[in-house]
Parts: C-alpha cells; structure tokens; sequence
C-alpha cells in the first residue's frame, strides 16, 4: 500500500506545522487549549467494549439518539463517545453531563490520525468495535483497527459525486481500506458507489439524522423567547453559516426590510473561531444602515433584544432553540462551495427551508424535499424574492414547513437497522 506509506511519511513531515496551527485555533477558540493533548491520544483512557465517533456538531446531535438507546438499553456496554470539534466534544459533555459523571459513558476527542497517535489509542482503550458517524475515513485508523480484529462500522454514510471520483484515482488504496469495513449507508445508490470502490459489505440503512430527538428544554426556552417577541415580528434565521455567506444574508435582508419591515435577522456562523469577525461584520451593517444589534453571549437568555433587528447566535449548543424559534431559516455552506448542512433539524420544527445552489454533500436529502415542495433552493440573486414572498405569506411558509416536517417522518427508522447490527455484535 504506497499510498498508505506516503501519507504516513507526511504526517510526520508535518507534524510540526499541525502541532502549530492547532495550538492557534484551540487558542482562539471560546473552548481554549484544555483539550489539546488529547488529539495526539495523550489522554488516560478506560478499556471499552464500543468506540462511537462523530466528527462534528450535527454528526453529534445525529447519532445521540442512538447513544441513549445504547445506555437505556445494554447498560453493561462500556461506550466511548468521541468527537473532532470543539463544538462537537461540548456538546457531547453538556448532553451526557449525568451518564460521563456516573462512568455510564466516556468521552475524548478522537486523536489525529497520526500513526503512533492511533496506536496507542486502540492499544489502551482495546474496543471489539468502531462505530463511525458518516463517511470519515481513517487510513492509519482503519489498518491499525483490522490489525488488531477491531469491527469498523460506518453508519448512516454517503459519497458525493466529488468524493466518489476522487476516491476513484487511489482505488486499489481504498478497496483495501474499506474491505473488512462494514458500510450502511443513506440511500442504494450510496452502498453502490462503495461497492464499486472495494467495500466488502455496503447496504442501506438510511439517513439516521432522520431520527432526532429534541430535549423538552429546547421548547420551554423556545417559549421564553416567544414572550419577548414583539406583536407581527417575523425572525429569519441564517444558520451554519460560512464566510461570505453572512454578506449575502444581510444584503438581502437589507432589501426585504424594505418590503416587510416587520422582519428580523437571526446570524447563527458554523464555526465558533469566526464569532468575533461575524460580530464586526454586523456591527458595520448595522452602523451603515441604522439597524441595532443584540448579541446572545451578552447576558442571559431573556437578555436578547426583541427591538433589535438582527441577533449574533455566539454561542455553542442553541441553534435548536433558534430554528425552533425562528419563523423560517437558511441553511448555510450552500451559498458558497461547502456542500451545504444539515436540513433535517428546521425540518423537525415545520420550518420553510431555504438552501443555495451548493448542496452536493446532501444531495439525496435535498432531492427528495424537492420532490415534496419541502426546500426552496435558490441561489443569492433570487434570495431577497424569496424572503420577501415568505415573510408575506403565512400560509406559503405553512405548507413548506409542514411538508418539511412530513418527509423527515416518513423517513425516520435508520437506527433501528444499527442497533440490530450492534446487538449481532454484541
């Protein structure tokens, strides 16, 4: 496997450039450095019998059902819950506060994939299995795992057309990867493209992010805010948000504002780096144009202005609460070439959905919305009209946010398919 050997030769190469950029970001994260050296597995870790890792915020709130399912259901089961974003780990420790405290669970950053990083890993936690959220390959993860008999299970993953022809020009690299690699995946088309790719076993299970499940906290804070909402206030929420993707919002925000005055910003960014550049941003929209803006990490809850016209979301963990808030949302890294995120959560809510141009990575989630009339997708030229039609339509944003609603629960089910797998395991 040259493949392998060479990417295992860069790590060390650039060991020293990673040490340093990660340093910086965790530096400038709200989150800071406490963490940083479980990244290259320096952790003191349990022995387990389950890893169950997901990579980010939503891979988290997507697989937690299945984790509870787990702890209510095999109690014995000695789980390790890992994630690779701050935002993801911090999630993780405020859901199952009460289970890591009692040692029902355990929870680490799951280290870089850097070789000896991995191995000491494996060696000191010795799990019989691997649950992945989604399509994350490891190479040094993957062959230290069938080296020591270790089951990987990838759940609930896709490929992009992007990601299957790139994985295509290293092929016989990855046949030999995902090989002994159990894959369920989100629609046939997905299992495929693995098959086509080398996976020894690949088969449906659906899109697990189908099966959320939302704290009841999230809906007594959600009428919190419901009693500071001014009379006829109409909220829009730009979630998940990327660079640039703020600039296209505001600007037609500023537009739509001159048809529905009655409309609000909600600026929830993806990335906690990014909060106090978002902040700036705002604050020069709202000096050039006349607009106030209220900021949540300024205080408690009840501290949001309702006067103001545009809210900062600056904090980690809410963007439920404000997608049950909001009256109709964006859901960003479509607007610029991310691939989009998840829809599914303002779906829970019968949101009207707005996505742009740039949803490859949720492809077969976004069709089947078109299919129902349950997404609109547009691109940022045709944003204003869109917002402007909605914020003056209630009964258009109804029949969008219910037809949301009913496709994710006719889809839900995909967790049962991997507790039936775990339960063969185990």
């Amino acid at each position: 496997m040259i493949i392998l050997r060479i990417y295992q030769i860069l790590w060390w190469l650039l060991l020293p450039v990673i040490v340093v950029l990660r340093l910086w970001r965790d530096w400038r994260s709200p989150l800071g450095l406490q963490n940083f050296q479980d990244r290259f597995g320096f952790q003191q870790l349990p022995k387990v019998d389950l890893i169950i890792h997901a990579v980010s915020l939503g891979e988290v709130r997507a697989v937690t059902p299945l984790v509870k399912r787990l702890l209510a259901e095999k109690p014995s089961l000695r789980i390790l819950f890992t994630a690779t974003t701050l935002t993801g780990s911090d999630q993780i420790q405020r859901t199952f506060k009460q289970a890591l405290a009692e040692a029902q669970l355990f929870h680490t950053y799951l280290p870089f994939d850097f070789g000896p990083s991995i191995t000491s890993f494996l060696k000191r936690t010795s799990p019989k299995a691997i649950l992945i959220m989604e399509t994350e390959i490891w190479p040094n993860l993957f062959y230290q795992a069938e080296k020591r008999n270790i089951e990987v299970i990838m759940i609930s993953a896709c490929l992009s057309d992007r990601s299957f022809y790139r994985y295509q020009k290293i092929r016989q690299t990855i046949r030999n990867l995902l090989k002994p690699v159990i894959v369920l995946t989100q629609t046939d088309e997905d299992s495929l493209r693995f098959e086509l790719l080398g996976a020894g076993n690949a088969k449906r299970m659906g899109n697990i992010k189908y099966d959320l499940e939302v704290d009841p906290s999230v809906f007594e804070q959600r009428d919190q805010l419901k009693a500071l909402q001014l009379p006829d206030s109409l909220y829009w929420m730009g979630a998940s948000t990327h660079e640039e993707e703020e600039e296209i919002i505001v600007e037609a925000f500023i537009e739509a504002r001159k048809k529905s005055p009655h409309l609000k910003l909600i600026i929830a960014p993806r990335h906690p780096e990014r909060f106090p550049e978002v902040k700036t941003l705002l604050e020069e929209y709202a000096d050039a144009h006349n607009f106030t803006l209220s900021i949540r990490s300024h205080g408690a809850l009840d501290a949001l202005n309702p006067r103001a016209d545009i809210w900062l979301i600056d904090t980690m963990g809410e963007l439920l609460l404000f997608y049950a808030f909001a009256d109709m949302a964006l859901v960003g890294g479509s607007f610029v070439p991310i691939g989009g995120h998840n829809i599914l959560e303002p779906a829970y809510f019968a949101k009207p959905i707005i996505v742009g141009p740039y949803m490859d990575e949720n492809r077969e989630t976004l069709e089947q919305f078109l299919e129902n009339r349950a997404i609109m997708q547009v691109n940022s030229e045709t944003l204003e009209s869109t917002i402007i039609a909605l914020s003056q339509d209630k009964a258009m944003r109804e029949a969008y946010g219910n037809a949301a609603h009913q496709t994710m629960m006719q889809n839900q089910g995909a967790i049962e398919i991997v507790l039936a797998k775990i339960d063969s395991l185990f």
